[in-house]
């Protein structure tokens, strides 16, 4: 019975996952194959969703911020949509600007993976989860991974790391995830 349960509140977390990812943009539910950027987007607007920050650490919006140099339009489609009660910014930052203003940084996998690590001691403790689709980045440092294998997105979590920022990743995240490190 409780495998059944268990099994249960999966399904329903994977569905409720499924039915958000849908609603984030209407190229997604409307088109048999999305753009991997799309899906990204989608998947990124959830993890916004289902994260939990420090109090105090968000003003009036949820800002999510990619490097200056990337060029991931998809992430517009997030901008001015309401997550926690809040309206999201998207922002294209370099290292010289301010992340601190950043909940969630995006590195896409276009950029060097020197960069990448650059922008994970940057940020390393401040409450700003940071995501990105490049090989190897949990092994990085990075929180949460998104690794397409050629059919499927999916995203795995260093959940250690995600802890030491002082954030706090909701349980149906964690169980449709890949992966999960530091549990």
């Amino acid at each position: 019975m409780k495998r059944l349960l268990d099994s249960l509140k999966i399904s329903i977390g994977m569905l409720i996952l499924f039915v958000n990812l849908c609603a984030i943009s209407p190229i997604f539910a409307s088109s048999q194959t999305a753009s991997e950027q799309t899906l990204i987007a989608a998947f990124l607007y959830n993890f916004l969703k289902f994260t939990e920050w420090p109090e105090g650490s968000i003003n009036n919006e949820i800002t999510l911020c990619t490097d200056k140099n990337s060029t991931f339009e998809e992430l517009k489609a997030i901008s001015g949509k309401v997550v926690q009660n809040k309206p999201v910014q998207v922002k294209f930052i370099s290292q010289s600007d301010s992340y601190k203003q950043c909940q969630l940084l995006f590195l896409p996998r276009d950029i060097s993976a020197d960069n990448i690590r650059e922008w994970i001691n940057l940020t390393k403790g401040q409450p700003t989860l940071i995501v990105s689709n490049a090989s190897g980045f949990l092994d990085m440092g990075g929180m949460i991974a998104l690794i397409n294998d050629g059919k499927n997105l999916n995203f795995s979590v260093n959940l250690e790391v995600t802890r030491n920022s002082a954030l706090k990743l909701n349980a149906q995240l964690l169980q449709i995830a890949r992966e999960v490190r530091g549990r």
